[in-house]
């Protein structure tokens, strides 16, 4: 479909591109322990853009047959926006693992072998399991007037679980996630289960914190609060409509030293992993925060045009709407410390594992008042006990500015890698 499409949109304007997606998601969920569903969701998306007398034109589709697709387009593009974009040329891909045999394959009962298996080391827990076991496979292509003509398979499998225990009235939820394009590494799912068992054992003692000025620890699980506002800021866009606090700061230290920040879409097996963007960008790795100084910003080809940057290969499209700048795989880069250093650098303070969502959409300023829904005290460099629902609150930029200590055992949350990361000065209430 999508070649002819292309074909059709070359006669009939000045150029074209389009991106096809497809998805065939199977679910199981485990509740109690023991296997409670499993659905199979697929969809099919196909959004194509043209520039018709210098204006852009959009249409999406999810039918099989877009017949209407290129009409809708052209008539879009009457009254869209002057077009200030130049589409990339065929070049050769990287090589990346997307796709692994083994998931692509693999059938109803070997997903739910895999929930029993960790279910079974967590039995004696005396906690209440739930799980959910979620299969993927897709396929991505991206074509324009160019010549471009690139695709790729996915496949993913992610596993989630919460064990969640009762305890003066208030629900002690502990949780994790594996997330990649193969199955997960038995050595990952021990580590998985022994950071259950080790939460649920600190949090058999309760323990308090005096309100004021802390130092905190923030777990891969928390880092979002410090990175969020970060990567927003990072975004072209942000900075071409001048909300971005970072983008007069390029080539000067904007954080800690301790700090390096880069976006890799090329590392096998994980879930933003691509050799080419929605838009036939070919993808590279790219440093955007080296030693603390501010190195680059993401941009789709649009906002790139708009600026006179340099397209970075980072346009995502939908099926529906215009492609926007989005991040791939995120990686914070390890530091020496260790686990021990970890909790010695924080002293007495707090180590954060869960934040409850804000519902705040824009994050870009950085400032943030968030209930931590999993703590433990810090006390002396040691764990004494689990915290109540305490308030943390701090400005992200600022706090990156203040970082004691950068853990050297990473941990991947969905396609974001970062450690431990010890700050000062944490306001708790």
């Amino acid at each position: 479909m999508i070649q002819t499409l292309i074909e059709q949109a070359d006669r009939r304007s000045t150029m074209a591109d389009a991106a096809l997606s497809t998805d065939e998601t199977t679910t199981l969920e485990f509740t109690g322990g023991r296997l409670s569903g499993a659905t199979t969701a697929t969809s099919h998306g196909v959004n194509l853009r043209v520039v018709s007398e210098g204006r852009v034109g959009i249409a999406g589709t999810t039918l099989e047959d877009g017949a209407e697709l290129l009409d809708r387009a052209l008539e879009s593009a009457r009254v869209g926006e002057l077009a200030v974009l130049a589409l990339p040329r065929p070049a050769p891909l990287p090589e990346v693992v997307t796709h692994y045999p083994r998931a692509a394959s693999a059938t109803v009962p070997d997903l739910a072998a895999l929930g029993t298996l960790v279910r079974d080391r967590l039995g004696a827990e005396r906690a209440d399991l739930s799980l959910t076991i979620a299969r993927s496979l897709g396929s991505v292509r991206v074509a324009n007037t160019l010549g471009v003509d690139a695709s790729y398979d996915v496949s993913l499998v992610m596993l989630r679980l919460q064990a969640r225990r009762n305890r003066d009235a208030r629900e002690l939820a502990i949780e994790g996630t594996l997330a990649g394009a193969d199955f997960p590494a038995l050595p990952d799912l021990e580590q998985l289960v022994a950071m259950v068992r080790q939460r649920l054992a600190w949090a058999e003692r309760e323990a308090e914190i005096a309100p004021g000025r802390q130092r905190a620890g923030f777990l891969s699980t928390a880092m979002p609060v410090l990175l969020t506002p970060v990567e927003q800021a990072l975004v072209g866009k942000a900075a071409l409509h001048g909300g971005s606090p970072l983008a007069r700061r390029r080539g000067a230290r904007a954080f800690s030293e301790m700090l390096t920040l880069h976006d890799d879409p090329l590392i096998d097996g994980r879930p933003g992993s691509r050799p080419v963007d929605d838009e036939g960008v070919v993808s590279r790795r790219l440093p955007l925060v080296v030693g603390g100084e501010i190195d680059a910003m993401i941009y789709d080809l649009e906002t790139a045009g708009r600026v006179g940057a340099t397209p970075s290969g980072h346009g995502r499209r939908s099926t529906f709407g215009k492609p926007q700048a989005a991040y791939s795989n995120l990686v914070l880069e390890p530091g020496g410390a260790s686990w021990e250093e970890i909790l010695a650098a924080v002293g007495d303070g707090l180590l954060i594992e869960r934040l409850r969502p804000s519902g705040q959409a824009n994050l870009i300023g950085g400032t943030f008042a968030l209930r931590a829904a999993l703590a433990w005290r810090v006390e002396g460099g040691e764990i004494t006990g689990l915290l109540p629902e305490v308030t943390v609150a701090g400005n992200a930029h600022d706090l990156l500015g203040r970082v004691l200590a950068v853990g050297r055992d990473p941990m991947w949350v969905g396609s974001r890698s970062t450690p431990a990361v010890v700050v000062d000065g944490v306001s708790v209430f």
